[in-house]
């Protein structure tokens, strides 16, 4: 049997790098699968993918910026499938910047994705985990997985606003681990350099700022690794995959970095 069957997880940014990855280990899993992202298109052609391997998948153009888009998401997903079990609040943008630089609108881009989009989703999907019954006796009625960073761990030049926000993530994580336990668990992932189309950018804006080669940021992060490689949507998958299993029905509050050691507290 597989470690996720029966269970319908919902994935938020779930139309490329780690939150189709995510979805992808969890259609494995035996999970069925919402799928929302605001490029609409990603996420058909990624649950069209997954339908071919017998998944059940239901797909979702939404912005979560916008304040019914929450409500909306849950409200489709348990009008296909009846319950929600697993929330995995993915979504999230970045813009690199000097700290002087930084405008209003980039901190309310990255803000309102990161943070509040995160915040009214996961209010949104524990309203409903908290009126359904657990999926097998004893477990707790719902789990959610929030996307941070090791950035919201520490600040860093060129990216105060995104620290900000993903920092914002982790003390949400606290916050609704302690009032909805023990009923719903809350934790949260914090990556390090992933290999992703978000590293490309962060790559390109970080050289643009520096005027460095293009590559030599990304470069320099995967050197200081001490697991000596680049880290992979994969490996964030897998930790996505634990905190959604039954083994780990008794961790909350807590933000994993899964990092390859960049960061040691």
């Amino acid at each position: 049997m597989h470690g996720l069957e029966g269970v319908v997880a919902v994935i938020t940014g779930a139309g490329r790098g780690i939150g189709a990855h995510i979805a992808r280990r969890y259609a494995t899993e035996g999970a069925q699968l919402v799928l929302v992202d605001l490029d609409e298109h990603s996420v058909i052609s990624l649950a069209a993918e997954l339908r071919e391997l017998g998944v059940d998948v239901l797909s979702l153009g939404l912005d979560i910026t916008q304040l019914d888009a929450a409500s909306m998401m849950i409200s489709e997903s348990v009008k296909q499938f009846g319950r929600v079990d697993v929330l995995v609040n993915n979504a999230g943008v970045i813009r690199v910047k000097p700290f002087l630089d930084t405008t209003e609108e980039d901190w309310d881009y990255m803000q309102n994705v990161n943070a509040k989009g995160l915040f009214f989703c996961v209010q949104a999907g524990a309203k409903q985990m908290l009126n359904q019954e657990p999926i097998s006796e004893g477990r707790p009625v719902g789990k959610i997985i929030n996307m941070s960073s090791i950035a919201g761990r520490s600040g860093r030049k060129f990216m105060c606003a995104y620290s900000a926000s993903k920092a914002a993530v982790i003390m949400i994580t606290q916050s609704g681990a302690s009032e909805l336990s023990p009923k719903v668990t809350v934790n949260s992932i914090c990556p390090g350099p992933v290999d992703t189309d978000m590293w490309v950018q962060i790559d390109a804006e970080w050289t643009s700022i520096e005027n460095s080669p293009r590559g030599s940021a990304w470069n320099q992060r995967v050197q200081g690794v001490p697991m000596a490689r680049a880290q992979t949507p994969e490996d964030v998958a897998a930790m996505a995959y634990f905190l959604a299993t039954k083994d780990s029905d008794f961790i909350t509050g807590q933000s994993y970095h899964v990092d390859g050691g960049v960061l040691m507290l």
